[in-house]
């Protein structure tokens, strides 16, 4: 391991005292930041970083994105919940594993160039096996971006998407179809028991789809194992229905009456919450990972982000995959969260400062990863260099509010994780984009020839679940 120095750079900090340091130096060894402070470095180094004309940041941490639906960015619009889905399954499902491996690649290529450095990827989108899940994981492996691979799962059915009267694909259940908690049990346990940089966890699908058994087995897991646990928590309208219907109360409620909840959940969407579930989920600690732009995508409805704040309840921010929100860009999350909901008095608006903290130190707490999202001593070395000389940053008026408001991730040169060097001039350093590019379009082709049956049930689906 190399001694790294960035200088001479601006540095945003965001440490407990929240410095920016006007022009300063960051030192790195052995993947995190040994030294921070203002002017030049005195010491030994072995390599340096120009950052001049820079502002160093802290990463970005997308705390909940598919990685399956990278081929996806514009692929319909206007769509029903159900229909986006089964066009997912129609864009995703039959895939090898290598063609799985590819579209994680495709994936971190959107969020370094964008400067996210670490992400929850919630994956599959169908049933997966050890060869799907060992290739995804080598695949964010050697992406280096700090990803967690949450295994997404339901052993029930899954009655929210449902199409009356529509037959499925004579395959379908073995795609498509509830995974036997049993073999989820064995999948978890067998990449848990061996540490990795890309930690396993379990992230059951949403709790309608899943059997108690399995919400209890994934509390039980994550306590074993010390991992978190990722799942999408009351989405739709339609979700919140059926856990009235099968429960007679919420999601939320139901869970904290199995005993289920705690502060290692980490909840993507948290749409449908009424006042008793917020604070059922400020009780347990659990953590929402806001998706704004996804939701008002595929009109699932607007999360109620104020009321959230109000009571305690730790935020996080994700994009969502690219088939619902089209893009990786955690600045547009920001803008989007701190901006949907600015109702009543301005006092208690969310503030760009605010927004930013949800995708740092709150996407820090999603990953369960200490120290991250924060530019200090003994911080993981996770870092992003901006151009000052985009027209995003000029004038320099208010570092935190231009990040949030004015950037879209076009002014990203360099990004660091774990203390290596990913992204360097805006351009990856482990892989070839123009090679990734035309692979994704190849695959792409050959699925819409593989899946044709898939494709046809999704428009037949459209027309009855418009």
């Amino acid at each position: 391991m190399t001694k790294l120095l960035v200088e001479p750079a601006m540095i945003l900090t965001l440490d407990c005292d929240e410095r920016l340091i006007e022009r300063g130096h960051i030192v790195i060894e052995h993947g995190v930041i040994v030294a921070i402070g203002s002017g030049a470095y005195a010491g030994d180094v072995d390599r340096r970083i120009d950052a001049s004309g820079m502002i160093a940041t802290p990463g970005l941490v997308n705390a909940h994105t598919h990685s399956q639906s990278s081929t996806m960015a514009g692929f319909g619009d206007r769509l029903s919940h159900p229909a986006f889905m089964w066009l997912t399954q129609a864009h995703t499902a039959r895939r090898t594993p290598a063609e799985a491996a590819l579209v994680v690649k495709l994936c971190a290529w959107a969020m370094l160039t964008s400067g996210t450095t670490a992400c929850i990827d919630h994956f599959p989108g169908q049933r997966c096996d050890f060869d799907d899940l060992h290739a995804v994981r080598d695949a964010w492996t050697e992406s280096g971006v700090r990803a967690t691979l949450a295994l997404r799962f339901f052993d029930d059915s899954f009655a929210d998407i449902a199409p009356p009267g529509i037959t499925l694909p004579d395959d379908a259940d073995r795609l498509l179809g509830p995974m036997a908690l049993c073999d989820v049990r064995a999948l978890a346990e067998a990449f848990a028991s061996r540490p990795h940089r890309v930690p396993v966890w379990p992230a059951p699908s949403n709790p309608e789809r899943c059997t108690q058994d399995a919400l209890l087995w994934c509390a039980e897991h994550a306590a074993r194992f010390d991992t978190g646990i990722h799942i999408h928590l009351a989405e739709t309208a339609a979700q919140l229905r059926l856990a009235q219907e099968r429960h007679g109360d919420s999601t939320v409620a139901h869970l904290h009456r199995i005993g289920a909840l705690s502060d290692r959940w980490s909840c993507a969407h948290s749409v449908w919450l009424d006042d008793a579930d917020i604070a059922l989920m400020a009780d347990s600690d659990a953590l929402v990972v806001l998706n704004p732009e996804s939701n008002a995508r595929i009109g699932a409805g607007v999360a109620p982000i104020a009321k959230l704040r109000a009571a305690g309840v730790r935020l996080a921010l994700g994009t969502d995959g690219a088939g619902a929100n089209d893009n990786m860009s955690m600045q547009e999350a920001m803008r989007t969260a701190a901006t949907l909901d600015r109702r009543g008095p301005r006092a208690g608006w969310a503030g760009s400062r605010e927004a930013l903290g949800w995708a740092t130190t709150g996407g820090a707490d999603a990953v369960r990863v200490p120290g991250l999202g924060r530019l200090a001593v003994g911080a993981p070395a996770d870092l992003v260099l901006y151009r000052l000389d985009s027209p995003h940053w000029a004038p320099l008026n208010d570092p935190v509010a231009q990040l949030v408001f004015a950037e879209t991730g076009a002014s990203v040169d360099t990004v660091i994780v774990a203390g290596e060097v990913l992204l360097r001039g805006g351009r990856p350093t482990r892989f070839d984009p123009v090679e990734l590019a035309a692979e994704a379009r190849a695959m792409a082709a050959r699925l819409r020839v593989r899946n044709a049956d898939l494709f046809l049930l999704a428009e037949r689906v459209a027309e009855v679940l418009p």
